[in-house]
């Protein structure tokens, strides 16, 4: 069911995700930020901040980093803490109360929170991860939760059903996108009256004010793993991302589809990713800067494809399939081939520890590997080399998947993500068969680093990284 919040997109975006009624003695609305981590153009907040002026009632942010998790290190733990520090500063700035926490065994700040809250709104996305979020709300929500598609240019819930393929799913979501595009930005010319009741809440703990050093011992702190550092490479700062949209318009756009596809160029993609991922950078504002540029659309449209179709497409396929992480997921046919050639000789066998330090027989494998291990990114297109390969050095094709997901939800920035969750899966046969059938992966289409070695600076490239 649609919430009718009557401003732009917002009524399209928001439904409700139970049969709780309002709680008539509310003192505030309550936003749970999971992954949609900023303040501005974030349609939660927004819808949110909607309702409160129809209750008369002012908003509280919430969002705990929870260090229970299996794939909690330190790497992801402080770009999410400095995701939480830049969204507290902005939310400061607007005057609205932002709570923050680390979720440990037994606390109950969430609950405390929700007892009092007449609603309740937060972010909608897709993994199991996501969905293990929104589960325990639901659990401890005795009022209305109302979802909010705050990741996506086009709300998945308003596409077509049944989209087979990635053409049937360009045609619907351009025309959709024309129809949206204008509806946020209606919302984000508006202004939305915010009340001033001056809640008492149980804690107004936040992140605002934390330094970098601070964050560090905070996390080392924190019963988690250590051994994954954190990225110097990819800071979780506003800084950071203002300065990666700018040499996004002015050194990679023009020649995205000529340079998308080598790694060792320095302007070949935006390493935007991180970003989207956690939702500190709304895909809208990634949108209008592209849009903004004076380069014709001729040189932009393999970005905007990428960006637009492929991203959203993986984020629908995460949606019609909660279990895209799972091995079982994967096509009929694509497991039916890897079966039949589970028994086949594996003689690049390798410990899981030699995976994960980058320790095989596969020279160009171990350089993409230590690169994702070091700094927690990875080029898109050496993804795809990458997650082919674990076939040759794990004993069968669900092993194979199991390490692939564990690598990639542990150490990846952007890692438990319907788009590198997809990636995966066209490596493991969702997409077309090979040519002929082949040792190992049947007619699961193999890929060699042939064509990538021959790309300008890439032998260089991974002779640096052994």
């Amino acid at each position: 069911m649609t919430a009718n919040q009557g401003i732009g997109d917002l009524p399209d975006r928001t439904f409700t995700a139970n049969e709780r009624s309002p709680l008539a003695s509310g003192a505030y609305i309550l936003v749970v930020l999971n992954r949609a981590l900023r303040g501005e153009d974030n349609p939660v907040i927004d819808a949110a901040l909607v309702h409160g002026d129809r209750l008369n009632l002012d908003i509280v942010v919430y969002s705990e980093l929870d260090t229970t998790t299996f794939h909690a290190c330190d790497r992801l733990c402080y770009f999410v803490l400095g995701a939480f520090r830049e969204l507290a500063k902005t939310l400061a700035l607007k005057g609205i109360k932002c709570v923050q926490v680390l979720k440990k065994a037994g606390n109950e700040d969430l609950l405390q929170l929700a007892s009092k809250a007449a609603v309740i709104y937060t972010d909608e996305d897709y993994t199991y991860s996501d969905r293990q979020k929104l589960e325990r709300l639901l659990k401890v929500a005795t009022q209305t939760v109302f979802l909010v598609d705050a990741s996506r240019i086009v709300p998945t819930r308003q596409l077509p059903e049944n989209i087979k393929t990635t053409p049937e799913f360009r045609k619907a979501h351009g025309k959709l996108r024309k129809h949206y595009i204008p509806l946020r930005q209606e919302v984000n010319k508006s202004k939305i009256a915010r009340v001033e009741n001056k809640v008492t809440l149980p804690t107004e703990h936040n992140f605002a004010g934390y330094s970098d050093a601070a964050l560090i011992e905070l996390i080392e702190d924190c019963d988690i793993d250590h051994d994954i550092k954190i990225s110097q490479e990819h800071p979780p700062t506003e800084t950071e991302i203002t300065a990666r949209i700018k040499t996004l318009k002015t050194e990679i756009i023009e020649k995205y589809k000529w340079n998308r596809n080598n790694a060792a160029l320095k302007h070949s993609t935006s390493k935007l990713s991180p970003y989207l991922h956690f939702g500190m950078l709304s895909p809208h504002r990634v949108l209008n800067e592209i849009e903004s540029s004076n380069i014709p659309k001729s040189y932009t449209w393999k970005f905007r494809d990428e960006f637009l179709t492929w991203r959203e497409w993986s984020h629908y396929q995460a949606f019609h399939l909660p279990n895209i992480h799972e091995y079982d997921s994967l096509p009929e046919k694509a497991k039916q081939t890897l079966e039949e050639h589970k028994d086949d000789e594996r003689p690049e066998l390798r410990t899981f520890a030699e995976i994960m330090s980058g320790n095989t027989s596969d020279r160009t494998w171990n350089a993409l590997q230590k690169e994702w291990l070091n700094t927690g990114w990875l080029h898109n297109n050496l993804r795809m080399y990458w997650a082919k390969q674990i076939l040759r050095f794990t004993k069968t094709p669900q092993e194979a998947w199991n390490t692939a997901c564990y690598i990639n939800d542990r150490i990846s920035l952007d890692g438990r993500d319907p788009a590198t969750y997809a990636s995966m899966r066209w490596a493991f046969g969702d997409g077309k068969p090979g040519y002929s059938e082949k040792p190992i992966y049947g007619w699961v289409a193999t890929k060699s680093d042939r064509t990538m070695l021959k790309r300008e600076g890439m032998k260089e490239w991974i002779e640096s990284r052994q």
